[in-house]
């Protein structure tokens, strides 16, 4: 397991744990410790962090997560992480008045 899978797969375990500063901090730490190379597996992280800060009501940067998610899997043809963002959208929905949040619709859309 790399550094970033392990700082990822710790911040999950913090964010069921309701410790949702630190998590971010450790999901976003192990995002930018991922070569290139693992653009998927950032793709699928993107996700994750966009459903946990959903989870807390915070659309506008689970907005910001979703669209890069979606723009990079677009760019690298990563089906699984389309999919992953396409099942977000419609939690999107409550949002649509939110910073981002429209942006995100259009361009799950387009």
């Amino acid at each position: 397991m790399s550094e970033a899978d392990l700082a990822v797969d710790t911040g999950q375990a913090l964010l069921d744990l309701g410790d949702t500063r630190r998590a971010h901090q450790l999901i976003t730490e192990g995002e930018r410790l991922l070569p290139a190379a693992r653009d998927k597996t950032r793709g699928v992280f993107l996700t994750y962090q966009a459903a946990s800060y959903l989870d807390q009501r915070e659309p506008e940067p689970a907005a910001v997560a979703a669209s890069e998610a979606l723009l990079l899997a677009r760019r690298i043809g990563a089906p699984r992480c389309i999919k992953l963002v396409d099942d977000l959208i419609p939690r999107f929905q409550p949002f649509t008045h939110a910073q981002n949040v429209p942006e995100l619709l259009r361009l799950a859309t387009s």
